[in-house]
């Protein structure tokens, strides 16, 4: 976006500054409440009404995106908040997978009991004695 602006001001400012120089006369303005005479160069009027105009324009720009530049601090501010939240999760998320890790491991290093002893127990006949 700065490159068209750039591109647009650059040559747009050099068209006025050539049309400031050409015009090398002198006007004069009559202030009518004051009955005041002023007698200015033309190529200084040009450049200060361009400059003015200029400035307004970028404040009128400034003051247009002020609802833009409100909304963007608020989505910084979540995303930040976001980004918090995202961090405890994670971590509470590699904390059971290292738990879950553990517990497969501890599964694993379990003496195995045979398939024979298994069906025996099985099938073998318990009492309860309660007295």
């Amino acid at each position: 976006m700065n490159f068209i602006r750039r591109l647009i001001e650059i040559p747009l400012v050099i068209v006025v500054i050539i049309f400031a120089v050409i015009n090398n006369d002198f006007a004069t303005f009559t202030l009518k409440p004051f009955n005041l005479d002023i007698t200015v160069s033309l190529s200084v009027l040009i450049l200060v009404l361009f400059f003015i105009g200029y400035l307004l324009g970028r404040l009128d720009a400034f003051v247009a995106n002020a609802p833009l530049r409100a909304q963007l601090r608020y989505q910084k501010k979540t995303n930040k908040a976001l980004n918090k939240e995202h961090e405890k999760l994670h971590e509470k998320v590699s904390d059971l997978q290292e738990n879950l890790e553990s517990l497969k491991q501890k599964e694993n290093q379990a003496p195995a009991v045979p398939f024979k002893q298994r069906m025996a127990d099985f099938f073998s006949f318990k009492k309860n004695h309660e007295e």
